[in-house]
């Protein structure tokens, strides 16, 4: 949900911001048992108030990005804590744990319905905890240093589109007169002057954003500690782009991931920045090497982080991709490989046959996207000399030719069988060489992505 950081979440944009927890609980002795469960998480700072009545006048100096809201009050009624908490504009969309020692569904149910996000039994289970305090919390973070991004975003262009309109004005009202053009001459001069500098700042941060992007890219040298024989083609369609690539180990194995985000340009590389940072919490964070229950929690994430899971969203943002897992290897005696993909497929080609293996119909992260929906592994023995390619759309769907047709999914498989047998940094080249002189003199389409490895 977009809106206006206030003073209280304008801390939160900082890219080394802690979780700040605020817990309001007349029993001391959850304080201290809430207290020592946390005091050994290094990015959580805890702040503890027996008087509701402090908690609430402290909550704004505080700034925490959750909320732990004893039910049970002696001086307030907890259910009014989290009307009050709900009617502060500084605490509006700050994420609010409910305490209570009582599981009555109806109880629930009202804290939910003044504005609750969460509810947990005391003393609670310190995983338990632990993990809804960093859920809700970086949940709540990325909001609002999502909502920041955008403004800022939306600050500069709405700049730059004030200054061209005046601009052009200035350029109508030249042509009208030759008198008005020498009185008006020195003025446009100067507009043009703050234009060609507005835009410079915008290119420079778009510039910038692009830095930030390639370094979440995998390193060439990195992909070919897991895969020697591979090679990769990223080319976005303008600075920054929503096409990505990923890749990590895993215990027994590596996953490798091809994304495809909404759009491009910078909504892409929005949510490119997204998905990458999901797929590390589920890879790494979660140990999580299924590659369609990847698919299925990285749409819960993607869905959940933009709030797409409720009526009020105003975006409709998401992705297809395509995982891997290769358990073993490239050198060991037996590798195997398990692929899931939503919408993206993967390519394998051996002995001449080239076999394509169909992501399912369903995308990630979309309003109308399913959280419930079970995606499909496929399980593919790898045999020596065997060719893999994970890709997205933009490579087929380039126009060109002569009759500035698509480039096709048939000619880019043609394409791919004809020089499986070269070298994968030859291929490349070719592969490369045949996108380019097809585009001819077209802009590029959408962002083009390719990924091919192999296995001697």
């Amino acid at each position: 949900m977009n809106h206006e950081p206030n003073i209280s979440e304008s801390c939160l944009t900082s890219p080394d911001v802690k979780i700040r927890v605020l817990l309001i609980d007349d029993q001391a002795f959850i304080g201290k048992i809430i207290g020592r469960m946390l005091e050994s998480e290094e990015d959580i700072d805890f702040h503890y108030f027996k008087s509701a009545r402090d908690g609430l006048r402290m909550a704004d100096e505080i700034s925490p990005t959750v909320i732990l809201q004893d039910l049970v009050m002696p001086e307030i009624n907890g259910l009014h804590m989290v009307y009050y908490f709900r009617a502060k504009d500084t605490t509006q969309h700050t994420p609010l744990i409910v305490l209570s020692a009582d599981e009555n569904p109806e109880i629930k149910a009202e804290a939910f319905n003044m504005g609750a996000n969460d509810y947990m039994v005391k003393p609670p289970d310190k995983i338990e905890l632990v993990a809804r305090i960093r859920y809700h919390s970086q949940a709540y973070i990325n909001m609002i240093q999502r909502d920041e991004a955008y403004r800022r975003v939306e600050e500069q262009t709405a700049k730059l589109t004030r200054i061209n309109q005046q601009l052009t004005e200035q350029i109508v009202e030249r042509e009208r007169t030759e008198e008005a053009l020498r009185k008006s001459k020195k003025k446009v001069e100067e507009e043009r002057e703050l234009a060609q500098t507005a835009n410079i700042k915008v290119m420079d941060s778009i510039r910038y954003a692009k830095m930030i992007q390639h370094s979440l890219l995998p390193n060439p040298e990195n992909i070919k500690s897991f895969l020697p024989e591979s090679f990769f083609i990223w080319k976005p369609r303008d600075i920054v782009g929503g096409d990505f690539i990923f890749i990590d180990s895993v215990k027994d194995g590596f996953i490798i991931a091809v994304l495809d985000c909404t759009g491009h340009g910078v909504p892409g590389a929005f949510m490119t920045i997204i998905a990458c940072f999901g797929l590390r919490k589920i890879v790494k964070g979660e140990g999580r090497t299924d590659p369609a229950q990847i698919l299925k929690r990285l749409g819960f994430l993607v869905k959940t982080t933009l709030q797409q899971d409720t009526d009020y969203a105003l975006s409709d943002d998401g992705l297809d991709a395509a995982v891997c897992f290769v358990s073993g290897s490239p050198d060991s005696a037996e590798t195997n490989l398990v692929f899931a993909g939503a919408k993206l497929p993967l390519i394998h080609i051996c002995d001449g046959g080239l076999t394509v293996i169909k992501g399912d119909k369903q995308s990630l992260g979309y309003k109308k996207s399913s959280l419930n929906f079970d995606f499909t592994n496929h399980a593919v023995k790898i045999e020596k000399g065997m060719s893999f390619y994970m890709f997205s759309d933009g490579f087929a769907d380039q126009l060109g030719g002569e009759r500035n047709r698509r480039f096709g999914s048939r000619r880019f498989r043609e394409l791919l069988k004809e020089n499986v047998h070269l070298p994968f940094e030859e291929q490349r080249e070719i592969l490369v060489r045949s996108f380019e002189e097809y585009r001819g003199g077209n802009e590029r389409q959408d962002d083009v992505t390719l990924l091919g490895f192999g296995f001697e």
